[in-house]
């Protein structure tokens, strides 16, 4: 698809990685001529330096043949304007950043009726991500399939974990209809057979539908979040108090800038504000932080947020979640982590428009529903749907070629989950979900041995 993305920073540079992966022609329109210049040499788009709510540079970046409109700046004006201009240019769909609260509560909260296809607000979507974990903390992350019903969580394991030393064999035939699809071992990432055993210090990644997986997540360590601490009170940390507000959580929020601490207590009058600097050693002693079940650390310094992170594993948070804006810093710190959970803005963000453009792309072309990066980025996550041009459909698992290193960890029919085995056969209209260490895979074809990634 031809789409138009104005602004290049860091949730647009992701999208331009990810749209050029999937084979998309992009136009980058961008006010600042070093960033433009970076990115078009970096990924093969064509740059436009201006101004994206400008008519004359819409017209320069052929609007009218635009299938998707992208405006990720960091202003919510440029962003809404342009968007208007655009769809009234001939931009078939557009996609909107707005991050401000004020504009979320007036003009989206209850319809969109300025007409944008789609409205993205990364912080709130990092707000519910970080909700949704607290839902299952003993997970280091978590990701939906299926609307909801398949799940894909990773889980550390320790020497004392019931799992350590388990063969994957015997993983199946004690939890049934649940799925290891993949185990990072150190540096390694294997897709496992039967065959393999789970080992003390592996990261495991697994697959089943929502209801398996909260009985195992509980298996594994029952534990619930009663307090929460949160340093930072940014927009994160704004919209996660508002989704949090009917939980029973008894939560802290620490914030070193006073003004915006009195801002904060106007809004939730009978929140816990203590100011001061929460990623200081002595404050968070000082403030009992090792006896909270869980500590989100949002500031917005990521180095800060890293070091006040590792110090609350030391003294014993079970729960830590690090916000981490700059994706360079994953492999560094990522082995360092045992009990913390780290969320990226712009990742998040990218996520959710890739969403929206793989639906549209499915509609014309491509039968990628959805797709995920876990361990950072070494592993994909795909969901496709089984159509009846497709040479798997009506296959059955034992007689299909697959790549090496990919599996199909899921099958949904009809609503119902199955996990597959060899004798299973693939129909029309399943959606299945696919692991595997492969890259750039766009279409259920590109899994089978022989076709065009090989």
């Amino acid at each position: 698809m031809r789409i138009i993305l104005v602004g290049g920073g860091k949730v647009g540079a992701a999208l331009c990685r990810s749209l050029v992966e999937e084979n998309h022609d992009v136009v980058l329109i961008e006010q600042k001529e070093s960033v433009l210049k970076h990115l078009t040499k970096r990924y093969d788009i064509i740059g436009l330096l201006g101004n994206g709510a400008n008519h004359k540079i819409l017209e320069q970046a052929d609007i009218q043949d635009c299938d998707i409109f992208i405006a990720m700046t960091d202003k919510d004006e440029v962003n809404m304007i342009s968007a208007v201009l655009a769809k009234q240019m001939g931009a078939k769909d557009t996609i909107v950043r707005v991050r401000n609260p004020e504009y979320s509560n007036t003009y989206f909260k209850e319809r969109n009726f300025l007409g944008f296809s789609l409205v993205i607000n990364p912080e709130l979507l990092t707000a519910r991500y970080i909700a949704n974990s607290i839902d299952f903390p003993n997970a280091k992350s978590v990701e939906h399939f299926v609307n909801g019903r398949v799940m894909l969580m990773e889980f550390s394991v320790s020497d004392q974990s019931v799992l350590s030393h388990m063969s994957l064999s015997e993983f199946r035939r004690k939890f049934g209809n649940i799925v290891i699809c993949a185990i990072q071992r150190q540096d390694t990432i294997l897709i496992p057979d039967g065959n393999d055993r789970i080992l003390p210090g592996d990261r495991i990644f697994v697959t089943g539908s929502r209801v398996e997986m909260v009985l195992f997540h509980n298996f594994v360590k029952h534990k619930l979040i009663k307090n929460m601490m949160i340093i930072g009170a940014g927009r994160i940390a704004y919209y996660l108090l508002s989704l949090l507000r009917n939980n029973k959580i008894n939560l802290k929020v620490i914030e070193r800038d006073e003004k915006h601490a009195q801002w904060l207590s106007q809004e939730f009058p009978h929140l816990n504000i203590v100011v001061g600097d929460g990623t200081a050693k002595d404050v968070l002693l000082e403030e009992s932080a090792a006896s909270y079940d869980a500590v989100a650390t949002l500031t917005g310094v990521d180095e800060e947020n890293i070091i006040a992170s590792l110090f609350l594993e030391k003294v014993g948070v079970q729960k830590n979640i690090t916000k981490i804006n700059r994706t360079s810093l994953l492999e560094i710190i990522d082995h360092n982590f045992v009990s913390s959970s780290i969320v990226t803005p712009k990742s998040i963000a990218a996520d959710a428009v890739m969403h929206f453009v793989r639906g549209r792309d499915n509609a014309q072309d491509s039968n990628l529903d959805a797709m995920h990066h876990v361990a950072n980025g070494r592993i994909e996550t795909l969901q496709f749907e089984v159509r009846d041009k497709n040479k798997m459909a009506g296959q059955q698992l034992s007689n299909i070629k697959l790549k090496d290193n990919v599996l199909i960890a899921a099958i949904i029919r009809k609503g119902r989950t199955i996990y597959p085995t060899g004798e299973d056969i693939l129909e029309v209209g399943d959606k299945i979900v696919v692991i595997t260490l492969l890259k750039n895979i766009t279409k259920i074809h590109d899994l089978m041995k022989g076709s065009r990634h090989e």
